[in-house]
């Protein structure tokens, strides 16, 4: 269930640590979503392969469901 301090943080958004660096701080001022960098970072390289191969599979079965609804459409 969400609580009210994490409702402020997530209407909050995202702020750029203290300690960022030039390009990190230049990333978030442009509008960056580094809370995705910062995600990922937190993930072994293993874990973040997995992650995108299960997204590779979801969009390879919606293209293929995608083609066989197209395909019924032309009987």
């Amino acid at each position: 269930m969400l609580d009210e301090a994490l409702i402020e943080q997530l209407n909050r958004g995202y702020v750029c640590p203290p300690d960022a660096g030039p390009a990190w701080r230049a990333a978030c001022d442009y509008g960056f979503d580094m809370s995705l960098v910062d995600e990922a970072l937190l993930m072994t390289p293993e874990q973040r392969i997995a992650q995108h191969q299960h997204a590779l599979n979801l969009l390879l079965e919606i293209e293929a469901a995608r083609e066989l609804n197209d395909a019924d459409r032309s009987r």
